[in-house]
C-alpha cells in the first residue's frame, strides 16, 4: 500500500509539474511595478537665454506742440538666472507655480523720436534715447501636459523689471544727456517643453513674452556752450517696453512626490524611432530687428559741393524699425536616426503680419519710413539627440522673405517711394520635439532669419533735393510651436 501510495503521490506530483510548465509564467511571478517619474513637488533650478526687445517711444519738449512721432530703441543681450517653484500632478495634467529672477544685458539707443539728422554742411540735430534692461522678475502660475518623461506647458502671470533710460540730445557739437532708473510692472506669457534628462534633474526649453506698462518721463537736458552752441531743453519721453525671451534651463527636485493615479510607463516612447517623412503645421510670434539710414541727395545747383559740404543730408547714425506680428505656416521633412543621434531635412514656409513704423530724418516736417514681412520660407537641416520621445535638435539653412517697405521725405512737398522685394538670406535656430501619442510629435522653436540689406531709390522734383534714397537691412527672430505628423513608421 505504502508503495501504491508513493507512486500516486508521484504521478500526482508529475501531472501538476506538466501543467505548470505550461502556464504562463505570470501565474506565478509578478514584476515589480516600473518607476514612474512624477513632475509634482518642490524644484529650483538655473537658466540662460537671450532677450529681444522692442521699445517704441516718442519725444517732445514740454510746452511745445506735440508731435506724432515713433522712435524704436531694439535692446538685445544674454540673459541668466534662477527658478524655482512646486507642482502638483493629476495624472497626466501638471499645475504649478513659478518664479524666476535674472539679470540681463540688453542695451540699445534709438534715434529720431523728434530728429536725427546729419547736414550736408557738418550741422547736427539729434535726439535720442538708450534703454538699459538691467533685470527682471516674473511670478507664474504653469498648467501642462505630462507624459511620463517630458511635460509640455503654457504660463503666465505677472512681470517687473529694472530699466535705465538715458536722454541724450546733441545740437551741432554741444551734448548733453541725463539719466533715471524706473521699474517697470507688466505680465509675462509663454510655454515650453521640459523633459527628464536623470535622475532628478529635468531640463527645459522656453519662450516668454513681457509686456510693460507705458512710461512717461521728464529729462532736464543741457548741452554745451560749444563753439558758441548751447542749449537747454526739458525733454518728455513716453516708452512701451516690451520683451521676448528665448531660453533654456537645469531643474532639480528636492523631492520626487508620486503622481496622484500616475499614467504608466509608454514602453513605445523609449522603442519610438524618429527616422521617416513628416509632415505638420505650426504658429508663433516674431519681432524684427531693422536698421536704415535716410539721405536726401542735394541739387549742386544749388548747394554746390565744396570744403566742409557732402552731396546729401542723412541720418545722423543708424534708425531703427521693429516689425512685430504673429505667423502660421507648415513644415516637411526627412529625418534619419543612428542611436541617439537625429540627422535630417527640413523645408517651412509662413505667413506672418509682422509691421512697423517710425520717424525718418525728421518727425517735425513728416519723414517717415515703414516696413512688413509678408511671408518667409526656409530650407534647412537638423541634427539633433534623441532619447525616450523627445529630440533636442539644432538646425539652419537658407532664407527667403518678402518684405514691403514705404519711404517718405518731406521738403517742398511730400515725396513716397514704395517696394516690394523677395530677398534671400540665412536661418539658425533650435528647439525641442517630443511624441505626443501615435504619430503625432509637437514642437517648440526659436529661428533667427537674416535677409541682408537693400538700398531703394527715388528721383525727386524738389526745390533743395534731386533725389533720395534709404538703405536698409532686415533680420527676425522666431518663436514659435509645431505639430507634426510621421508618414511611416520604423
Amino acid at each position: 500500500m505504502k508503495r501504491v501510495g508513493l507512486a500516486g503521490m508521484m504521478l500526482l506530483a508529475t501531472a501538476i509539474g506538466a501543467n505548470a510548465a505550461d502556464l504562463p509564467v505570470k501565474a506565478f511571478y509578478k514584476a515589480p511595478p516600473l518607476p514612474s517619474w512624477s513632475w509634482g513637488g518642490f524644484y529650483a533650478g538655473v537658466n540662460a537665454g537671450y532677450s529681444f526687445g522692442n521699445d517704441t517711444f516718442d519725444e517732445n519738449f514740454v510746452g511745445a506742440t506735440p508731435l506724432p512721432g515713433i522712435g524704436h530703441v531694439l535692446p538685445r543681450g544674454g540673459v541668466v538666472g534662477g527658478q524655482l517653484g512646486y507642482n502638483w500632478q493629476l495624472g497626466h495634467v501638471v499645475l504649478g507655480v513659478e518664479g524666476d529672477g535674472q539679470w540681463t544685458g540688453q542695451r540699445d539707443t534709438g534715434c529720431g523720436g523728434l530728429e536725427c539728422i546729419l547736414a550736408a554742411n557738418g550741422e547736427i540735430g539729434a535726439f535720442s534715447l538708450r534703454h538699459e534692461l538691467n533685470w527682471f522678475a516674473t511670478a507664474r502660475g504653469r498648467v501642462g501636459f505630462a507624459n511620463e518623461g517630458y511635460l509640455i506647458y503654457i504660463t503666465g502671470g505677472a512681470a517687473w523689471a529694472g530699466v535705465r533710460e538715458t536722454a541724450m540730445g546733441q545740437i551741432d557739437d554741444a551734448k548733453g544727456e541725463v539719466a533715471v532708473n524706473n521699474v517697470l510692472s507688466g505680465w509675462a506669457l509663454g510655454g515650453g517643453i521640459e523633459a527628464r534628462l536623470w535622475g532628478n534633474w529635468s531640463g527645459k526649453v522656453e519662450y516668454l513674452h513681457l509686456d510693460f506698462n507705458g512710461k512717461s518721463t521728464t529729462s532736464h537736458i543741457v548741452g554745451g556752450p560749444v563753439n558758441g552752441v548751447s542749449f537747454d531743453v526739458m525733454n518728455l519721453a513716453s516708452t512701451h517696453v516690451t520683451d521676448d525671451i528665448a531660453r533654456v534651463g537645469l531643474n532639480y527636485r528636492f523631492w520626487n512626490t508620486p503622481a496622484v493615479a500616475p499614467a504608466p510607463v509608454d514602453p513605445s516612447a523609449a522603442a519610438w524611432r524618429w527616422t521617416g517623412v513628416y509632415l505638420g503645421v505650426n504658429g508663433g510670434y516674431g519681432t524684427g530687428n531693422t536698421t536704415f539710414r535716410q539721405y536726401n541727395f542735394i541739387d549742386p545747383a544749388v548747394l554746390p559741393p565744396g570744403p566742409g559740404i557732402s552731396n546729401n543730408d542723412s541720418s545722423f547714425v543708424p534708425q531703427k524699425l521693429g516689425p512685430k506680428g504673429g505667423l502660421i505656416g507648415g513644415q516637411g521633412g526627412f529625418n534619419w536616426q543612428i542611436e541617439h543621434i537625429v540627422v535630417g531635412v527640413e523645408g517651412d514656409a509662413q505667413w506672418t503680419n509682422q509691421d512697423s513704423v517710425g520717424c525718418g530724418q525728421a518727425c517735425v516736417s513728416g519723414d517717415s519710413e515703414a516696413q512688413q514681412l509678408n511671408w518667409f520660407a526656409t530650407a534647412r537641416a537638423r541634427l539633433g539627440w534623441a532619447n525616450d520621445g523627445y529630440l533636442l535638435y539644432v538646425t539652419g539653412g537658407g532664407a527667403w522673405g518678402e518684405i514691403e517697405q514705404t519711404s517718405t521725405m518731406v521738403s517742398s512737398a511730400a515725396f513716397t517711394m514704395h517696394s516690394k522685394q523677395t530677398r534671400s538670406g540665412w536661418s539658425a535656430g533650435g528647439g525641442i520635439e517630443a511624441r505626443l501619442f501615435g504619430n503625432w510629435t509637437g514642437k517648440a522653436e526659436y529661428l533667427h532669419l537674416d535677409l541682408g540689406s537693400t538700398t531703394n531709390s527715388l528721383a525727386v522734383t524738389d526745390i533743395l533735393y534731386t533725389s533720395f534714397s534709404v538703405k536698409s537691412s532686415f533680420r527676425d527672430d522666431i518663436f514659435r510651436a509645431g505639430l507634426n505628423y510621421k508618414l511611416d513608421v520604423n
